[in-house]
């Protein structure tokens, strides 16, 4: 499905009981607010609830999980529910905040392009009263919400993984875009993991950078350029999700140097867990994004209600690298290899045809 810079919006119904429990290279058009089926006006009454969803980029797993999940925890309790996808383009996000700002949102949840640059609209939203929820990505904003996976916890569980299968090598990482502050908090995991392996020899860091909108094709670029300066000698790479391992993947293969190195992933894609049935992929760090979304949809619901941060289930301070601190809600990843692949059958994440197509029969548990 493409993107879209469309805003999608159910009419809204009849309000349930108060509270709810926790379960681009430039800009683009100006968005555009619509209500299906309502005539033009007002998306909802004074006193209903309209949470405005502002994505960086309504795609992969996003345009997947994350956005059904909170649009279905959002109109089960009546509510209303706009959402627009900024095309990857901090200026296309800012304008798309002002226009659910002046669409009637309640309250927003925010999935920021550039941590750094979507202040300046969270502190519109302020002026406004309007309650903001920092979806997945860090807005250093005491005012915000931050709702997501504990990340620092998912470079730990890369690090030790590829530790386990490799003690001893030439380690090359691949992280996410800079701008992204999830991109340095799962560093700072693998970094604690490999600490002593670094200090001692064991571990040589051959090559790290960052990568832009975490794209899979500069994946494969830098991943070439490694394999280049280390004579095609690298043993693991601590890709930091799923499509930087395929942009990896591919650098590989061109060289005929698949299944040469050790790597991991985080998301849970499809393709990243179809790599690990495979054994392409040692590691994928599962977060299941209908938690989440369900979870910050459920919590949108009670701030536009009369609820408060300080109040939201699971609420605990975060330091930030500023050294500021934010209210938080931290959910636990999983990480998931060969021996563990039936968690996410059995969650019904994935189907079994395509988590072992391509596998060997009988050479993974979860693959008949």
């Amino acid at each position: 499905m493409p993107n879209r810079k469309m805003i999608s919006c159910l009419s809204a119904t009849a309000l349930l009981l108060a509270g709810c429990a926790a379960g681009g290279a430039g800009p683009g058009p100006t968005a555009t607010v619509v209500a299906q089926g309502t005539a033009a006006g007002p998306a909802a009454s004074a006193s209903g609830c309209v949470v405005g969803v502002s994505w960086n980029s309504a795609t992969g797993r996003f345009l997947a999980w994350d956005a059904p999940a909170v649009k279905d925890a959002v109109t089960a309790a009546g509510a209303t529910y706009l959402e627009t996808d900024a095309l990857s383009s901090a200026a296309t996000q800012a304008t798309d905040v002002e226009r659910l700002i002046s669409s009637g949102a309640t309250v927003l949840i925010i999935l920021a392009q550039n941590g750094t640059a979507i202040e300046t609209s969270v502190a519109k939203a302020r002026a406004h009263h309007i309650p903001v929820i920092a979806y997945d990505r860090l807005i250093d904003d005491p005012s915000a919400l931050y709702m997501t996976f504990d990340n620092v916890e998912v470079g730990r569980m890369q690090a030790r993984a590829l530790l386990a299968a490799v003690p001893k090598g030439r380690y090359a990482f691949i992280k996410g875009d800079k701008d992204d502050a999830n991109s340095d908090f799962v560093r700072a995991g693998q970094a604690e993991v490999l600490a002593a392996a670094v200090k001692s020899g064991a571990i040589r860091n051959v090559g790290e950078t960052y990568t832009k909108d975490w794209a899979g094709d500069l994946a494969m670029v830098e991943m070439e350029l490694f394999l280049a300066a280390n004579h095609n000698k690298v043993d693991a790479v601590l890709a930091q999700n799923d499509n930087l391992a395929i942009g990896v993947r591919d650098a590989l293969a061109a060289h005929r140097l698949d299944g040469t190195a050790v790597m991991s992933g985080q998301d849970g894609d499809e393709a990243g867990l179809n790599a690990v049935a495979r054994g392409d992929q040692t590691v994928d760090v599962w977060k299941d994004a209908r938690v989440l979304g369900r979870a910050a949809g459920e919590a949108a619901v009670g701030l536009c209600r009369g609820g408060t941060i300080a109040g939201a289930p699971g609420v605990a301070p975060f330091t930030t690298p500023s050294g500021g601190t934010v209210s938080s809600v931290l959910l636990a990843p999983l990480a998931v290899t060969k021996n563990n692949l039936d968690e996410v059958l059995d969650a019904g994440w994935i189907t079994t045809d395509v988590l072992c197509e391509g596998v060997a029969a009988a050479s993974v548990a979860a693959c008949p």
